[in-house]
């Protein structure tokens, strides 16, 4: 047995464990996501233009109002198309079948508008016509008086509106015709409290027919209110003497023995060449 001695182990020469865990390789960096062009774009010009970079401060203000009052206009113009076109369904309601109460109301309701205008004229003719000289003829005094002030008012309706309608030769000839006819039957009819005096007056009626063929030169309309207005003229007192008899007969007679004159049906069946005649 070998008696050499065996050499102590040192610390130097010891084995010793690894202390700390093998580092793990590093994860590859993730791609970067490519700009989108056009956010870029956008969001560069948005910032240069509220830098005022992009364009002036004062031509940015300028630009800004321009939208403003250029959606403010189309807003309002769409608004305005839905009314305007509610107040025509409106109207075309009451035209031809509306009483004259309606007409009124809705002209009041619809204040400085076409529609209105129209409606007046509506108004105008009815309080002529069918509440005013076909109740000429009525024997309640009470009634009849009450057909004389409606065509009263018709006439000076009538009047207003041809100066309303001074830019539209059709509508302001429509209304004098109006004003002339009720004028014309209005001839001989005494005034309350004075019976020598009339509520209608022949020189007034054609000088409304000479307004109308001014109106509307060159039309049918013109030559018959030229010769009408020159029959009323040629002998005014005659027009006065026959519709005051007519109108002093206590009841209605017999069309055929009626007394004629210039003014008993102002415009025959109608002047032709202009539509809508009262």
């Amino acid at each position: 047995m070998s008696t050499e001695p065996t050499p102590p182990t040192t610390a130097a020469t010891a084995p010793t464990a690894p202390t700390t865990a093998p580092t793990a390789p590093a994860a590859p960096p993730e791609p970067k996501a490519e700009p989108n062009a056009l956010a870029t774009a956008l969001s560069t010009g948005w910032e240069q233009f509220t830098k005022g970079e992009l364009i002036s401060y004062r031509a940015m203000a300028v630009t800004l109002v321009v939208a403003a009052v250029v959606g403010t206009t189309i807003y309002i113009t769409r608004s305005n198309f839905k009314v305007e076109s509610g107040r025509w369904t409106e109207f075309d309601g009451l035209s031809g079948s509306a009483s004259v109460s309606s007409l009124e109301e809705f002209a009041k309701k619809n204040p400085e508008t076409v529609q209105a205008r129209l409606a007046e004229v509506e108004t105008a003719r009815a309080l002529l016509g069918p509440e005013g000289i076909e109740r000429f003829s009525l024997t309640d005094p009470a009634r009849r008086k009450e057909a004389v002030d409606n065509v009263e008012k018709a006439r000076d309706s009538f009047l207003k509106l041809a100066d309303a309608y001074k830019d539209d030769p059709i509508m302001k000839a429509v209304c004098l015709r109006g004003a002339a006819k009720g004028e014309a039957a209005l001839v001989g009819m005494p005034k309350d409290g004075a019976p020598d005096q009339y509520r209608g007056d022949p020189a007034k009626a054609a000088e409304y027919l000479d307004k109308l063929a001014e109106a509307v030169p060159d039309t049918e309309w013109s030559k018959d209110a030229k010769k009408l207005a020159e029959s009323l003229r040629s002998n005014p007192r005659q027009v006065i003497d026959l519709q005051d008899r007519a109108y002093a007969m206590p009841k209605p007679i017999d069309p055929g023995l009626a007394p004629k004159s210039p003014i008993d049906n102002p415009f025959g069946a109608g002047l032709p060449g202009l539509p809508g005649g009262p």
